[in-house]
C-alpha cells in the first residue's frame, strides 16, 4: 500500500499543473481513479469527477488539481517529497483519493462519496463554481486543503477585492499648487478607509476586518501631476459579516470623501466578493474528523481558522463543511515544498477513517464527540 501512494504522489508533482493549466494533471488523476476502480468523468470546465457507493450520507471530497507559478525539481529526499504543489495541495488530493478509494471500494463503507478534482482554486475558482452550479448540494463536504495531520480547519475568513478609481483634473509637474493629485488624494482615501474601518492591529486576526493595499497605478506622463489613480485593495472579512453591507459602507465613505473635496471623483468597484465560512465545532463532521485523527495518531485534535480564502467559501451555508489535509501551510507557495511522508501516509488513513466515523455517526451508532 506504502509504495503506491508515494509513487502516485510523484507523478502527481512531476506533473507541472500551473492553474490554468490542468490538462495534463486532469487525464493523470482520471487515469490513476479508473485504476483505483472508479468511474471518473472530466467536466466542461477541466474538473475530474467521480462517484463512490450507492446508500448514506452524500460526501463531498474536493481537492485542486492546480498550483501557484513556479517549478521546484522533484525529488524524494530524507523522507520528504519536494515539488510544487507538495504541501499546496496535491498531497491532500492523493490522499484523498486513496482513503475514499480505501473506505467506500476496499471496505465497503455505507455512505455516498462525491470526488471533485477541481481546477484554478489558485485564481478564480471557476472549476468549484461549476461544481456549485451543476449540484445538488450534499450533505457534508471536506477540503483537501494543508492543515497538518492533527489538525481540522473549521473557518476562513470571506474575501473582498476592491477598485477604487481616482479622479482629478490633472495639470503640470511644475505648478502642484493648482490642481489636485489624484495619487495623493487616492492614498489620503486609502488612510482615511483604514482608520475608520479596518483592525490590522487587532489582536484577533480572525474576527476583524483586514485589509492591505495591493496596487497603485497612474496614468500620464512623467512631468504631469496625474489625473487618474487606480487602488487595488483586498480586504478580509470575518464570521458573520455581509460582503454587501462592508461595499456599501465604503461608498458611503468615497461619496462623502468626493463631496469634502470638490476636485476629486472617487468610484468603488467590487471584483469580487465571497463569504466567510464557519463550520460548527460540534457537528457530525467536525466529531467524525476528530475521531479519526485520534484514532489513526492517538493526538488531540486542534480546530484552526484561517485568515485566508479557499473554495470552501463558495459553498452554501446550509452545508457542514471543513479543510483538512497533510503538510506544513507555512510552505505554501514557497521554493521549499515539501511533504512529510510519513505524514502523507497517515492522512489517507485519516480520510478514510473519516469517511468511515461520518457513516457511523449518521446511523447513530457512536455518540458525537467534541
Amino acid at each position: 500500500m506504502q509504495e503506491y501512494p508515494v509513487k502516485l504522489l510523484h507523478e502527481m508533482l512531476e506533473t507541472y499543473s500551473q492553474s490554468g493549466s490542468e490538462a495534463g494533471m486532469a487525464d493523470l488523476v482520471k487515469r490513476e481513479l479508473q485504476s483505483l476502480g472508479m468511474n471518473p468523468r472530466i467536466d466542461s470546465a477541466g474538473n475530474v469527477l467521480a462517484l463512490l457507493g450507492r446508500e448514506g450520507p452524500e460526501i463531498l471530497l474536493c481537492g485542486h488539481m492546480d498550483t501557484v507559478p513556479g517549478e521546484i525539481p522533484v525529488k524524494l529526499q530524507d523522507g520528504f517529497l519536494y515539488g510544487r504543489g507538495a504541501v499546496d495541495a496535491k498531497s491532500s488530493l492523493a490522499a484523498m483519493m486513496l482513503g475514499a478509494s480505501k473506505a467506500v471500494i476496499e471496505e465497503k463503507c455505507p455512505v455516498r462519496v462525491r470526488l471533485a478534482c477541481v481546477i484554478k482554486e489558485e485564481t478564480t475558482s471557476d472549476g468549484f463554481k461549476t461544481i456549485i452550479a451543476d449540484g445538488p448540494s450534499p450533505d457534508f463536504a471536506i477540503f483537501g486543503e494543508p492543515s497538518g495531520l492533527a489538525n481540522i480547519i473549521v473557518g476562513y475568513k470571506g474575501r473582498i477585492l476592491l477598485q477604487i478609481e481616482c479622479l482629478t483634473p490633472g495639470g503640470h509637474a511644475a505648478s502642484p499648487w493648482l490642481t489636485k493629485n489624484s495619487a495623493e488624494e487616492a492614498h489620503n482615501f486609502w488612510t482615511s478607509l483604514r482608520q475608520s474601518l479596518l483592525c490590522n492591529e487587532s489582536e484577533s486576526k480572525f474576527n476583524s476586518l483586514t485589509g492591505s493595499l495591493t496596487g497603485v497605478a497612474t496614468s500620464g506622463p512623467d512631468n504631469s501631476i496625474p489625473s487618474h489613480t487606480r487602488l487595488t485593495i483586498d480586504l478580509r472579512t470575518p464570521p458573520y459579516t455581509d460582503p454587501g453591507t462592508i461595499i456599501a459602507r465604503i461608498e458611503n465613505l468615497a461619496r462623502t470623501y468626493s463631496i469634502e473635496h470638490p476636485d476629486v471623483q472617487l468610484f468603488v468597484i467590487a471584483r469580487e466578493a465571497s463569504n466567510p465560512s464557519q463550520a460548527d465545532p460540534h457537528s457530525r463532521l467536525v466529531a467524525s474528523c476528530r475521531g479519526a485523527i485520534r484514532r489513526v495518531t492517538g493526538e488531540t485534535p486542534t480546530l484552526l481558522k484561517k485568515t485566508g480564502t479557499s473554495d470552501m467559501n463558495l459553498l452554501p451555508p446550509a452545508t457542514s463543511a471543513i479543510a483538512y489535509g497533510p503538510g506544513d501551510s507555512r510552505l505554501d507557495h514557497t521554493d521549499q515544498e515539501r511533504i512529510e511522508i510519513s505524514e502523507y501516509l497517515k492522512s489517507i488513513e485519516v480520510y478514510a477513517e473519516t469517511l468511515k466515523m461520518i457513516s457511523r455517526l449518521s446511523r447513530s451508532e457512536l455518540p458525537i464527540e467534541t
